[in-house]
């Protein structure tokens, strides 16, 4: 009996009956009469002589090459006494049952939203982080088949961007939405374990005490201007849109997280007394916020009025995204430093600008330390204070931050000169 070859199986031609050509091995090329082409595998099991035929598949997607290749597999089950039919409909039966990584993300976060102790703004960061990182490279994955080599190298795609926090980030997200996998049987284990974050150069910063001057924050400044003047506020590799350098210059003025400010909504502002209210939605420790704007910010806001006005973001892209992301703020940053004159200063990150805020509110506009925590809405480390003084404040706050805006006005949005509290400064 001579093998078959490809030539052969391709020009084989039906006939009125259906027919079986054999290949050895246990494996046949069927032709019916219509002219459709599949493999069989014959089979007997230990101890029983009764011939089983079970078909492979098409011919037209199943090459003669391929077809062989799957015989050693199936001898190996037939030799142990195991049906090859019953182990395939098994494997089938997984397969409908798995689920893709995008499917299991989509299901820890709707058990997220369920959880009284997690914050629409922490989710909010998880979706984001998984939907412009993680989804391209590990959407479409069986989560059943990731492995630590899939997880690895979409860690190292974004520590290759420069984000190391957000990559840092990205792992306890993919470690916290793969736990909640394994709790719920979609994985048998959960490959994320077993990396760290210093494997990708994203171990967890050390405290900072950066503060910037007003001589930095100055020259910062200056740059933010540059940026946006040299192609009308269209972003390019040396430059910055007006979107991105306005928010950057708000978070100066104002303070506020970087996520706050990137998140801005119209809808949040009373221009006309002057206040922008954070909802406790969009806090950190779920407490709404109120920061006052000095003149200098309220003229930042409305000059971008004609560019997303019509939106939701103050700070929209102009795209499905919505608002700008916090990685954009932090991507200008890292990207101006290299270039003079701020590769001259000391590192600085996008945190530290409102760490230097907090610092020139008490040194400079000598506002009490209380004060400074109210504006900064932070939760009260002492849980006494946290449960019995409700404080805010807020005429302490509202001067403070007009006092800084003035103060940025004159020593860095202009030549800075010898800082000297402004007239809104608080005293007392």
């Amino acid at each position: 009996m001579s093998k078959l070859t490809a030539k052969k199986v391709e020009n084989t031609t039906p006939r009125n009956k259906e027919y079986k050509l054999h290949d050895g091995e246990g494996l046949f090329l069927r032709i019916r009469p219509s002219g459709a082409k599949s493999w069989l595998f014959s089979f007997s099991l230990p101890g029983n002589r009764q011939l089983i035929r079970m078909t492979l598949g098409s011919a037209d997607r199943i090459s003669l090459k391929e077809a062989r290749d799957l015989l050693p597999a199936l001898h190996k089950l037939v030799a142990s006494g195991i049906d090859p039919r019953n182990a395939r409909a098994a494997t089938q039966a997984e397969n409908t049952r798995a689920v893709t990584m995008q499917n299991l993300f989509e299901a820890w976060i709707e058990f997220l939203k369920l959880t009284s102790n997690i914050t629409p703004l922490w989710i909010k960061r998880h979706e984001d982080r998984w939907r412009l990182h993680l989804k391209k490279t590990l959407g479409n994955l069986f989560a059943k088949d990731v492995t630590r080599a899939h997880l690895a190298a979409a860690l190292d795609a974004m520590s290759r961007k420069g984000i190391k926090e957000e990559t840092r980030k990205a792992l306890t997200t993919l470690n916290l939405m793969l736990d909640y996998g394994l709790t719920r049987h979609a994985i048998e284990h959960n490959p994320a374990r077993m990396l760290k974050p210093k494997d990708f150069a994203a171990t967890a910063a050390r405290s900072r005490d950066r503060a910037l001057s007003f001589t930095e924050l100055h020259t910062l400044w200056n740059v933010l201007d540059q940026a946006t003047e040299a192609r009308k506020g269209i972003a390019k590799t040396s430059i910055l849109s007006t979107i991105t350098a306005t928010a950057i210059k708000l978070l100066i003025l104002t303070g506020a997280r970087r996520g706050e400010v990137a998140g801005m909504r119209w809808d949040e502002f009373n221009l006309e007394a002057g206040t922008w209210t954070l909802p406790s939605s969009r806090t950190k420790n779920r407490k709404q916020h109120v920061i006052y704007l000095g003149e200098l910010a309220l003229i930042l806001i409305e000059a971008l009025r004609p560019l997303t006005g019509n939106t939701a973001f103050v700070f929209d892209t102009g795209r499905d995204t919505g608002h700008i992301h916090t990685d954009t703020l932090t991507a200008a940053i890292n990207r101006l430093k290299k270039s003079a004159p701020l590769d001259k200063l000391k590192s600085f990150t996008i945190h530290d600008l409102r760490r230097s805020a907090a610092t020139a509110w008490g040194e400079h506009l000598k506002v009490k330390p209380h004060v400074i925590e109210q504006m900064l809405n932070h939760q009260p480390l002492n849980k006494l204070i946290a449960i019995y003084q409700r404080a805010t404040y807020a005429e302490e706050q509202k001067a403070a931050w007009l006092a800084w805006g003035e103060m940025v006005e004159h020593q860095v949005a202009r030549a800075p000169g010898n800082v000297a509290p402004m007239r809104n400064a608080v005293n007392s």
